[in-house]
């Protein structure tokens, strides 16, 4: 069996989006760091292609940790997920309405009860590295998809 063998970037891409998509991919793990501090907590999605949305209240330890250090992980059933947050403004703020309607359209009564409320924030997550387990004839691989070099491929990590 081969070590690593290369997958369709635009298969593995779109099933990502579908993942992403799903009604039953409500809530992610999302890990921020800063100052060696790393926190997860699960937190509500939503999403529009690859882009990952979700809000926060601004004086939360993700948001602070965030401004700090962009870079986050999600995490979900296998799918693991790298990023880089960014902080879109205010909830209510007309000027991201755009965002927020993506939320809205999956989460329309969360909306309704947080945006009028102060400090609420938008963040936009742009994934650069998924990574989800799988198997293939009783051989444990991991299967990556590389956004930032627009590659993807699968390597056994585990020899029965």
């Amino acid at each position: 069996m081969e070590e690593r063998k290369d997958l369709n970037f635009d298969e593995e891409k779109e099933e990502l989006i579908s993942f992403l998509d799903s009604r039953d991919n409500r809530h992610m793990a999302l890990a921020t760091s800063h100052d060696d501090r790393v926190q997860a907590r699960m937190i509500l999605v939503a999403s529009e292609g690859l882009d990952i949305y979700f809000f926060t209240w601004k004086h939360s330890r993700k948001f602070k940790q965030i401004e700090k250090n962009p870079r986050v992980a999600l995490c979900k059933d296998t799918i693991q997920i790298e990023g880089t947050a960014e902080i879109l403004g205010s909830l209510s703020d007309k000027k991201i309405g755009k965002f927020t309607d993506i939320m809205r359209r999956k989460y329309p009564d969360a909306i309704k009860k947080w945006e009028q409320r102060p400090g609420m924030v938008l963040l936009r997550i742009k994934p650069v590295l998924a990574v989800n387990g799988a198997s293939s004839n009783g051989d444990s691989y991991i299967d990556y998809l590389d956004l930032a070099n627009q590659k993807a491929y699968s390597e056994k990590w585990a020899y029965h």
